[in-house]
């Protein structure tokens, strides 16, 4: 049993996963849900310096992460193309730390909201529908995926309690353009490599992208996934909208 914990997709037995929505995943994302409200409850009771440290543990715990999984890999002899940080979730890695680590307010800013309204989403629809069911549920990398993803949500949403994070719709075209350049860029790399980042060129069957998929067919499906990427960051103001109402953060002191 301790040996399965390590092993890769391709070195587990067949049929091993979890089932999509069965027991053990609701279990998982109730137990993620309890403890991201609690992490945001106890944040908010913390003083200010302490919040920051928290925020840039957190932020630095995300590449941590996902060098270790990349050791797993190497030391098992499975790290491969298909294991690189270039989904749409990894970006994280990259913008959270500079976010936390950068003196530039305006800086932080843009990419806490970029993180708010884009890449929130995209790690609550992976915890909600994970590509990694192919793992038990109690497998390193299935764990790791679990956890990686939880990590995306609360970060976010500490900033905005903090007041790094200020979303205004007015910088819609931000996350555009986030999505627009990242996706052109990853996008060269899936048809050079035959991966699929971004899931640009094909969905994850049985998932809901799987309906984009269907309805634009092959060619047009990474356009009208954009547009879903767009639509989606709307929403996201809009909720945000509704939550906060017209209550402005709180100014930074100090």
């Amino acid at each position: 049993m301790w040996k399965a914990f390590w092993l890769e997709q391709r070195d587990l037995p067949q049929g091993s996963g979890f089932r999509l929505w069965g027991t053990e995943h609701v279990l998982a994302m109730l137990l993620i849900t309890a403890l991201i409200v609690a992490g945001a409850v106890l944040f908010r009771r913390q003083q200010e310096r302490r919040r920051e440290r928290i925020l840039r543990v957190i932020a630095l715990m995300l590449p941590a992460l996902e060098i270790l999984k990349i050791t797993m890999l190497a030391v098992s002899g499975r790290m491969d193309i298909g294991h690189l940080p270039l989904h749409l979730c990894s970006m994280a890695i990259y913008l959270y730390p500079v976010a936390a680590l950068t003196g530039r307010r305006c800086v932080r800013e843009s990419l806490t909201e970029i993180g708010m309204i884009t890449l929130l989403p995209a790690a609550v629809a992976a915890i909600l529908f994970p590509d990694w069911t192919m793992y038990p549920v109690c497998n390193f990398y299935s764990l790791h995926a679990f956890v990686w993803h939880a990590l995306q949500v609360l970060f976010p949403i500490l900033c905005l309690l903090h007041g790094w994070c200020r979303p205004t719709i007015r910088h819609l075209w931000k996350n555009t353009l986030f999505l627009v350049v990242g996706g052109a860029i990853v996008g060269f790399f899936d048809h050079v490599t035959g991966c699929n980042y971004w899931f640009l060129l094909r969905p994850v069957p049985d998932m809901p992208l799987q309906i984009l998929h269907d309805l634009a067919g092959a060619t047009a499906y990474p356009f009208l996934l954009l547009l879903t990427a767009i639509l989606i960051n709307l929403m996201m103001y809009g909720i945000l909208r509704i939550f906060r109402g017209d209550r402005r953060p709180t100014e930074q002191r100090g």
